[in-house]
């Protein structure tokens, strides 16, 4: 009778542990999913801008006007065209990605993954469309922040040539309000035969002095001889002596380039020309009461030759 009381006391004993064990195992495990519920949302809550990749570098378009608002319960998606609502109602995670559901029967969801945590980019795909990247606001100054948006400032020069048109277009303002004071700019070349485009990032030597694109400053002449149409800017203001040039040259291909050996480069206009001896002649003020006069010759080899000679300035 002993032992039968003894082992039933060792079997409830049993019993008891296995019932204690089991129950804190489920707690741990309730009390396991719910932290990872909690770490889930938390790592997705906040503000989310697009971005964009080129190159296997990421931007932010400031003048975008899409963004992402996620909570704990909601998904906002801005548009320039429309705001989109809509409620979480549950969650899942998979792999590297976490499926946000918007119904209980899951045929509607937000599939978000981490493309780059430390930058806070992440991917973010409704249903099997095609995926966007995103990155928390709070991250922003961890990639490059640029304008993206093509403004309508420009100059055309549709009858300069009549092979190509010219277009002076700015890319940024210091002022996008007024659109003033540019800070970059293209040089679009089109050619009116084919079509082929060329664009030619325009960099003065500085900005500073320019509370316009500088329209009045673009000259087209066959400044190397060869027969084919060349084109300079103006690249600086330039002092007394006046303004001074960036020149391109065109290839047999149709392309423009520059070149640094051309002896006027971020130099004065070439205006005088003397195309049967190939010369360019070119005159600016010494003092008061001189003329410097530097003629510049293109040799048989390509090279170029220069004189030089002061005269009297001529008040007549």
């Amino acid at each position: 009778m002993k032992n039968t009381l003894k082992q039933l006391y060792y079997f409830w004993l049993l019993l008891l542990f296995l019932i204690i064990s089991c129950q804190s195992k489920e707690s741990k495990q309730i009390i396991d999913i719910i932290a990872s519920k909690s770490i889930t949302e938390n790592s997705y809550n906040g503000k989310w801008f697009l971005v964009n990749k080129k190159n296997d570098i990421y931007y932010y378009c400031i003048d975008s006007d899409r963004f992402l608002e996620i909570s704990k319960n909601k998904i906002l998606d801005h548009t320039a065209m429309e705001d989109s609502n809509f409620n979480i109602d549950h969650f899942k995670t998979k792999g590297n990605s976490t499926y946000f559901y918007i119904n209980k029967n899951e045929s509607s969801y937000y599939n978000l993954k981490w493309i780059d945590k430390n930058k806070g980019i992440l991917s973010y795909q409704l249903n099997s469309y095609e995926p966007s990247l995103f990155i928390n606001e709070k991250q922003l100054k961890t990639i490059e922040n640029r304008m993206c948006k093509p403004k309508t400032k420009s100059c055309d020069f549709t009858d300069h040539s009549n092979k190509f048109k010219f277009t002076l277009e700015a890319a940024e303002y210091s002022n996008e309000k007024l659109q003033k004071n540019p800070i970059s700019a293209w040089i679009i070349i089109i050619n009116k035969t084919n079509s082929k485009s060329q664009e030619i990032h325009y960099e003065p030597n500085s900005w500073a002095t320019y509370s316009d694109l500088p329209c009045n400053s673009f000259t087209i002449k066959d400044f190397n001889f060869d027969g084919l149409e060349d084109f300079a800017i103006v690249w600086d203001e330039g002092g007394n002596g006046g303004k001074l040039y960036e020149y391109y040259f065109q290839n047999e291909n149709g392309n423009f380039y520059t070149l640094d050996s051309f002896p006027l480069q971020h130099g004065l206009l070439a205006e005088d020309f003397d195309f049967k001896n190939k010369t360019i002649t070119t005159e600016s003020p010494i003092g008061c009461c001189n003329i410097n006069v530097n003629t510049y010759k293109l040799n048989s080899d390509k090279t170029w030759e220069k004189t030089n000679r002061q005269e009297k300035f001529n008040n007549n």
